[in-house]
């Protein structure tokens, strides 16, 4: 009790040895259920555990797996990646009491990147990076995960691809919101389908987890501005996933400078010559970004209608070299 209450207090390291426990059954002849249990030593080293605020893995090997432990007394932390040299990496952090997995997921930032806040009970915590094939940009070589005590996405960055573009935390990490329109964060699409929070049919169409929207499964909508964080255009087109009808009150921006440089309409409700219309099935759309090539730019979804259909959903925003948007839905590109 004196040394957990030592450790705790000063956040000094500890010699621990970890263990695991397996139960194996085995039938006997006579039909009888045997039950044998065995211990077995996760290694023949003893885990000197640091605390979780302060741990960093890091990797600068391709197709690898770099694991570690930390002690946490319990509290919010803030998890930074990068994938380095590599094109992604997947992450986990999970309890060695409890055995639940408190975040799991794959990330493409390059180089150091907030991820999100997580809230973690006190234990010991498993904390395992994967790096994936040769191909990151950054110039660290290194694959990085990090704990430590900031938990919001620093402001003033410029990244080098869209921050949370899909918004994969269920947060707006990131993004700024104006008035009401979309919401305090992003709608989980499982959510939604489970509670019947659609127009007429479950959303389809996008096969990740949240995205923005100004529906907000009543009759009527409220106006709103969701803004991206900084980034450096890099590729020739911005590619992302919408549902919009058109109407001169709902688009989406590029700014340069704080300053519209492209607005884009969108129409998904009028393709009947390449699919069905619907009201909830997102579509695959386009801004080229060509012109702004190594510009600093921020994406600006606006919506400025009340009416109960006009509202508006996006998610996946990504640059790419190549372009992705379904034909017939953009209705007007200006640019300047």
């Amino acid at each position: 009790m004196i040394i957990a209450l030592w450790y705790f207090t000063t956040g000094l390291r500890l010699p621990v040895k970890l263990t695991t426990t397996t139960t194996t059954i085995r039938p006997s002849h006579n039909t009888t259920i045997n039950n044998t249990t065995s211990t077995t030593s996760l290694s023949t080293s003893v885990y000197y555990l640091s605390n979780c605020v302060n741990l960093g893995i890091f990797n600068s090997t391709s197709n690898s797996i770099t694991t570690n432990y930390c002690l946490w007394k319990g509290g919010t932390l803030g998890a930074w990646v990068a994938s380095g040299s590599s094109k992604s990496i997947s992450y986990s952090i999970r309890g060695i009491s409890d055995n639940v997995t408190y975040l799991k997921g794959t990330s493409d930032y390059s180089c150091i990147t907030f991820l999100q806040n997580i809230s973690l009970p006190a234990q010991i915590y498993n904390v395992t990076i994967h790096t994936g094939s040769p191909g990151g940009t950054c110039n660290d070589s290194y694959s990085i995960f990090k704990l430590n005590s900031t938990t919001t996405a620093p402001s003033g960055v410029v990244y080098t691809s869209v921050y949370n573009g899909n918004f994969s935390t269920g947060e707006y990490n990131g993004w700024n919101t104006t008035g009401t329109g979309f919401g305090s964060g992003p709608m989980s699409i499982a959510k939604a389908n489970a509670e019947g929070c659609y127009q007429g049919a479950p959303w389809t169409g996008y096969n990740g987890s949240y995205f923005a929207t100004t529906f907000n499964c009543g009759l009527s909508n409220s106006p709103g501005n969701l803004t991206s964080s900084m980034f450096i255009v890099n590729k020739p087109f911005l590619n992302f996933k919408i549902i919009s009808p058109y109407s001169q009150n709902i688009y989406v921006e590029i700014l340069k400078a704080n300053v519209p440089v492209t607005i884009a309409h969108f129409n998904t409700y009028n393709i009947s010559r390449f699919g069905n219309s619907s009201s909830y099935t997102f579509r695959n759309a386009s801004i080229p970004l060509i012109s702004l090539a190594g510009d600093n730019v921020r994406i600006r979804v606006v919506s400025l209608s009340l009416k109960h259909h006009n509202y508006i959903a996006v998610t996946g925003f990504k640059m790419s070299t190549l372009p992705q948007g379904t034909p017939g839905i953009l209705y007007s590109l200006n640019t300047s």
